[in-house]
């Protein structure tokens, strides 16, 4: 038998033996299928904290608006639409819907709550701490504080994850000027 014949023959041997013991055919395509899927999550699991960032972005810009417009409309507030403002956050929550809008954000589950502080003074005059007031008690006078909350429940929703609600919160207080 000539070496060529040979060569072959063990070459056929050794093929038969690979194809009978499965071989490595098709393992690129299961290494890509999961790798694929870690790398779709990752990647979507960065979009989703991306629009989280987004919303938080909307309850912190609402939460210094309402705050400012509430200090402006107090007591001593003239010639300006809501003069007197002094509510339990019906209004403000009103406002915050009509006014501040994100697209892709449902605004009807927006929550504002605001509380209202008079000052408690030193013997010389000067502020030293605040104590909470009902709010529509007189609470809006020029001097006193106002603190607002926004909250808004983000619906986190990353692949392979479980869902998790996100309750996006933001504070700002401020002494009322008018």
């Amino acid at each position: 038998m000539s070496e060529f014949r040979k060569n072959a023959e063990v070459v056929k041997a050794s093929l038969s033996k690979r194809r009978r013991l499965g071989g490595e055919t098709g393992s690129a395509l299961v290494e890509m299928a999961l790798s694929a899927a870690l790398i779709f999550a990752l990647f979507f699991g960065i979009i989703e904290f991306g629009f989280a960032l987004y919303a938080f972005q909307y309850v912190d810009e609402a939460t210094r608006g309402l705050t400012r417009y509430a200090i402006v409309n107090g007591s001593s507030c003239t010639a300006m639409p809501d003069c007197g403002f002094t509510d339990s956050g019906a209004t403000l929550q009103a406002y915050a819907r009509t006014n501040y809008t994100y697209p892709g954000l449902d605004l009807t589950k927006v929550t504002v709550t605001n509380t209202w502080y008079s000052p408690v003074l030193n013997t010389d005059g000067t502020s030293k701490s605040w104590s909470a007031c009902a709010s529509g008690t007189g609470c809006n006078k020029p001097g006193y504080l106002i603190k607002v909350t926004v909250s808004y429940p983000y619906l986190l929703s990353i692949p392979f994850w479980h869902q998790t609600t996100l309750n996006v919160s933001s504070t700002s207080s401020m002494v009322i000027s008018q």
